[in-house]
């Protein structure tokens, strides 16, 4: 999509990584080299807290991480809980204050509370106090659209790509620093105290390179009180300008003189009412609406490449061991398998990133489900977590959630409303971490109670479900509607 934006004195646009990238003229490389940095640092720290967990729970409260299930099902649940809450207020207040001061606000939030985990003398209600302090901070990390504020349209498939690919660099780092250096060297106390002032003051420092101010700022002033504009809106459901451009996006087309008249009924108030029954309105744009599941379909892999993939190696391993070497063993076997998907994950990325900007949204789609479901229902013929067809399955798993990844990340950035991206935003993440609450509560469920392998088939059939959105979408708002 190609939303019109406000420039001063015909400002030229930019570009970054010889031209691979194209920034809004008002946006430079240090502040989108900064965003990138957010990304890379923030998905460390989310990986770090969750691998901290278990060893927290192991040797200050002394629960031994195989029986640890229901506490972490409980603090999932408390995460989750407190993430939708804050979700949209985060998303609102960014739109309304700036994305900036939000952000360090979360920032320090967070580095505070990661800091709080390694002191907590009990695990109810110290260390659950530290987590909901935390959950609040990450959502707001999470919940900020830089790439949607800094890079032009033409070039955001190939930016979600860049973004996913720091993503599972991050991931992976966080796997070395935390496991085979901090935890290694120092306390867990310690261990806290390192990663939390570090992202302290890392966070910080990136946020100056960031662009200040509100976005829309000169609009926001002169149309403070007045109707959501005809023009804009337009712009933002169908900026083409002929049949044959419309044709050829699948169904970029709307009806959009039915959505503006829908839309104008909301005045621009500063009710948190009316900001998410825009978000929600906004869901009748197919490609924003694409934007909402798949955040709620493909962020179930967090679970799956983590505690899941724990769980079911832990029936491989040699059973004259004792619980320590036996959890070691099972641990190694499953970062080893997640490593080669987040190397998969990473890979497809780049390929994702592109084929969005020149081929068919919906045949992506179809692709990327599809090879998430296939991926997932083969575990049920995976031998064994050493053998080459285990890793040859989590290949295919890893090239169908690439694509989920980026399509989170595209969808959501390139089509939603300038004015109303951070709304839009924070109801994506609502719905994402709806996703994993499904994929881990549900899941959890029937992996106790009915098989190993029963995270991997719950998934799957959450990407058959998106499967078939595609294939409705296509058939019940594409061919039903004729352009004139």
């Amino acid at each position: 999509m190609n939303q019109i934006e406000p420039t001063d004195n015909g400002a030229q646009e930019k570009k970054v990584f010889k031209g691979m990238i194209k920034l809004y003229p008002d946006i430079s490389q240090t502040n989108y080299l900064c965003s990138l940095c957010h990304y890379f640092v923030m998905t460390f720290i989310f990986v770090s807290v969750e691998s901290l967990q278990p060893l927290l729970f192991n040797q200050r409260y002394g629960i031994h991480p195989k029986d640890a299930g229901m506490q972490n099902g409980y603090m999932l649940l408390i995460d989750i809980a407190t993430k939708c809450i804050f979700a949209p207020i985060v998303g609102i207040m960014s739109d309304k204050v700036g994305r900036v001061p939000i952000l360090q606000m979360g920032i320090v939030l967070t580095a505070l509370s990661i800091t709080s985990m390694g002191f907590a003398e009990n695990i109810y209600p110290q260390y659950c106090i530290s987590r909901i302090q935390y959950a609040i901070g990450a959502i707001t990390l999470a919940t900020i659209p830089f790439l949607g504020d800094y890079v032009l349209d033409e070039t955001k498939g190939k930016a979600s790509a860049i973004n996913v690919i720091l993503a599972a660099f991050g991931a992976m780092f966080s796997a070395t620093v935390i496991t085979k250096l901090l935890t290694q060297s120092f306390s867990i106390q310690t261990t806290y105290i390192v990663v939390g002032s570090s992202f302290l003051c890392l966070g910080l420092l990136y946020t100056l390179g960031l662009k200040k101010g509100l976005h829309f700022k000169k609009e926001r002033k002169i149309y403070k009180n007045a109707p959501l504009r005809d023009d804009l809106i337009q712009k933002s459901i169908c900026p083409y300008q002929n049949i044959k451009q419309i044709q050829d996006e699948d169904f970029d087309y709307i009806d959009y003189d039915k959505e503006v008249r829908a839309l104008n009924q909301i005045k621009q108030d500063s009710s948190c009412g009316a900001a998410m029954k825009i978000a929600l309105l906004a869901g009748k744009n197919i490609w924003i609406f694409q934007g909402y599941v798949t955040n709620f379909l493909g962020r179930g892999d967090s679970i799956l490449l983590t505690l899941s993939l724990q769980i079911w190696s832990q029936q491989f391993v040699d059973e004259t061991l004792n619980d320590d070497d036996a959890y070691k063993q099972a641990s190694i076997q499953a970062q080893t398998l997640s490593g080669v998907t987040y190397m998969v994950i990473m890979i497809g990325a780049v390929f994702y990133g592109i084929l969005f900007e020149k081929v068919s949204k919906n045949k992506l789609l179809f692709i990327m489900f599809s090879l998430t479901m296939v991926g997932c229902f083969l575990m049920n013929f995976a031998p064994n977590p050493k053998s080459p067809y285990t890793f040859l399955i989590m290949s295919i798993l890893g090239s169908g959630m690439s694509g989920l990844y980026t399509g989170a990340l595209y969808f959501v950035n390139k089509y939603a409303y300038s004015e109303f991206r951070g709304y839009i935003s924070g109801l994506a993440n609502v719905f994402s971490v709806l996703g994993i609450l499904i994929c881990s509560f549900v899941g959890g469920v029937l992996q106790d109670h009915w098989s190993k392998i029963a995270p991997f088939n719950l998934f799957g059939f959450m990407s058959l479900l998106g499967l078939i959105l595609v294939v409705w979408s296509y058939y019940a708002l594409y061919q039903s509607r004729s352009v004139k």
